[in-house]
């Protein structure tokens, strides 16, 4: 039964696991700096390592913890959609970062020229997952990719992602806060389910 519930939960824990490790190494042993792993405009495509980096570095213990609780929430939600595969989540992930970070440079250097936007968290890739659900909520998801997951359609999931991803955009106004990591993670959201 440990290792069954373990083979469910790995899509969950490895990514949770990541983000403390992150955490530790930057937060508070110092290694490595937020800076010098953060998602940076005009350092993105000279330093490839920030394409990836920046979604598991957070600013404090706070941020940390907020998108741990949004690891959980995707979990939730997956389960009660009935969830047919292991690995979703993990796909959405190598999905997610690349493409709001393609986004983020699009906007950044093309529509708003902010050259000098740096970006840490995981909230982007939860923001694409809370709406990759929102819509797996309303019109259920055979597949992806021509792999099976067997989601469900679910009326108290879709009124749970709704009320999230507005709060979360809300939220997104206040400083500190990156709405448009927010709003390239909704949009790459919407293209993967697409896909």
């Amino acid at each position: 039964m440990f290792l069954k519930t373990l083979k469910k939960d790995i899509q969950y824990i490895i990514p949770i696991s990541l983000c403390c490790l992150s955490f530790f190494i930057v937060n508070i042993k110092e290694f490595l700096t937020i800076s010098e792993l953060s998602y940076w405009s005009s350092l993105i495509i000279k330093q490839p390592l920030r394409i990836i980096s920046y979604s598991f570095i957070h600013l404090d213990f706070n941020h940390l913890l907020s998108n741990i609780f949004g690891i959980v929430v995707v979990r939730y939600c997956f389960l009660t959609l009935n969830l047919k595969n292991n690995y979703l989540f993990f796909f959405l992930i190598i999905l997610l970062i690349p493409m709001q970070t393609i986004f983020l440079f699009i906007m950044d250097n093309y529509i708003f020229y902010n050259k000098n936007h740096l970006l840490v968290g995981f909230s982007g890739v939860l923001f694409g997952s809370y709406t990759f659900i929102l819509f797996s909520s309303i019109f259920g998801k055979r597949s992806i990719l021509n792999v099976f997951i067997g989601l469900k359609k679910n009326k108290d999931i879709k009124k749970l992602m709704i009320f999230l991803l507005s709060f979360g955009i809300i939220y997104s106004f206040l400083p500190k806060v990156s709405l448009f990591g927010h709003f390239a993670g909704v949009v790459s959201g919407i293209f993967i389910f697409l896909i």
